[in-house]
């Protein structure tokens, strides 16, 4: 068995295969193009390859996708392997193919010296707790936004690649009091965004919208948060703030609802970190635990386990 990386032709074919389960309510060329357009980006280029479990006939017998992210760790800066869609072919499954895939994987990055492997499971914690990955606490919440009489006297507009750096520099702020957090490039902040807007455009029309604003100050962004609506409502995928309190997001939430102030409030979710504050005219109304599981599985000794508090992880970061 060897494994490899997978080029376009044998992307197509793995894609053929995984679109039945991720296709995202995409067609299967919109499919292909999303996926394709996230590996062209400036941080997928370098960062997010499909490799293959290939036989000694070469033909391939399970996939998946390797991301290189980099995370502080109680004040250490350290590279973390990423995997996402384990995938092996249904007439070749009950054969551990994905399981020595993963090891394989797992070989490499420890022999390179990578101290940290990292996965969402969809399928709760017993198939990978075989591997070593213990699970991360993540809490899904909803929350109700404080509606005024009026939209808030606050200008937002829609965020730009010139906006990136700002947002980078709030989340390293924002985060420094978590043990456990990606860290988030102006690159790597592009790609979570263009991956979500590219989903909602390849889509069918009305399906799903994402929307990227910020509020600035001496045209600085001081705010900003990323929403995808559907049917279910807001999905705020991230979000940052310079003030202290977070009140300026608050008020960008309360700008954002008056747009149809005619609609009822549509329900509002989202993975909210810990260290991240709770605006003042937002409340948590409900919590628990997220539906796709975060695990982690260290490569070298040393490195302890992790509470909700711990951890500050967006669902933009979520691969």
């Amino acid at each position: 068995m060897r494994l490899v990386l997978a080029e376009r032709p044998l992307r197509e074919r793995i894609e053929d295969e995984t679109f039945v389960i991720w296709n995202e309510g995409l067609a299967r060329a919109a499919y292909s193009k999303w996926n394709e357009a996230q590996m062209r980006t400036a941080w997928g280029r370098d960062r997010l390859h499909r490799l293959a479990l290939v036989d000694d006939g070469g033909r391939w017998v399970a996939s998946i996708k390797r991301y290189r992210l980099t995370v502080r760790y109680d004040d250490e800066v350290v590279p973390v392997v990423g995997i996402g869609a384990v995938f092996t072919p249904p007439v070749l499954r009950g054969r551990n193919f994905a399981l020595q895939m993963i090891e394989r994987v797992l070989e490499e990055e420890s022999a390179a010296g990578t101290p940290l492997a990292a996965l969402f499971s969809e399928i709760g914690a017993g198939y990978y707790a075989r591997l070593g990955f213990v699970p991360v606490p993540l809490d899904e919440v909803t929350l109700r936004v404080r509606q005024k009489d009026g939209a808030p006297a606050m200008l937002v507009r829609s965020g730009t690649e010139a906006d990136l750096g700002h947002i980078a520099a709030m989340h390293e702020v924002r985060s420094a009091p978590a043990r456990f957090a990606v860290v988030r490039t102006p690159d790597l902040i592009y790609f979570s965004i263009a991956k979500r807007r590219l989903l909602a455009g390849l889509g069918p029309p009305g399906k799903r919208q994402t929307e990227f604003f910020v509020a600035e100050e001496g045209q600085n962004a001081v705010a900003y948060v990323v929403i995808t609506s559907d049917e279910r409502g807001w999905f705020i995928e991230e979000a940052g703030d310079r003030d202290p309190a977070a009140a300026r997001l608050g008020a960008m939430l309360q700008v954002l609802l008056a747009r149809e102030p005619s609609h009822q409030q549509p329900p509002v979710r989202s993975w909210w970190p810990a260290a991240f504050p709770v605006p003042p005219q937002v409340q948590i109304v409900d919590r628990a635990p997220a539906p796709d599981l975060l695990m982690v599985r260290p490569l070298r000794d040393g490195l302890q386990p992790l509470k909700p508090d711990d951890v500050f992880w967006w669902k933009s970061d979520y691969f």
